[in-house]
């Protein structure tokens, strides 16, 4: 028998809601997402998008259930423990802030660089480097 992959992303009983809210806004029993597959979040505005990538992103913690990124349980780290663990591994750009304002597209994508030594390291064990790896992101998404 072949050992299954790691998932990318595991949700299992999460619930989630907004401090003083009477109810849940979002509720996912099961999601599981494997590593390079594509999914398409697709919703009106308050349905839950943002939350669930903020909760993803370990910028939030459900209020029950799990939510698991390459294997590591989000909800067992501390806020700066999350912190790191999503500037080395979860490439995440926040809808409403943190560009800034005064450096380059360019120079935006290479700031998660300087945060995260894991990143840098995996970039160069590719035989890349962080500018190389930029552009070909850049290009990647048409930016």
């Amino acid at each position: 028998m072949r050992a299954h992959p790691t998932p990318a992303v595991r949700i299992s009983g999460l619930r989630y809601r907004w401090p003083g809210s009477a109810q849940d806004c979002l509720a996912i029993d099961a999601l599981q997402l494997g590593a390079g597959e594509r999914v398409f979040l697709r919703g009106p505005s308050g349905s839950g998008k943002t939350t669930l990538l903020s909760l993803v992103g370990g910028v939030i913690l459900p209020q029950a259930g799990t939510v698991e990124v390459g294997g590591q349980a989000l909800g067992a780290l501390s806020a700066g423990a999350r912190d790191r663990f999503r500037a080395d591994h979860v490439g995440f750009v926040f809808q409403l802030f943190n560009l800034l304002p005064w450096l380059s597209a360019r120079d935006n994508i290479l700031l998660a660089c300087r945060f995260a030594p894991q990143r840098r390291a995996r970039i160069a064990a590719a035989g890349s480097m962080p500018a190389a790896e930029a552009a070909r992101l850049a290009a990647r998404l048409d930016l």
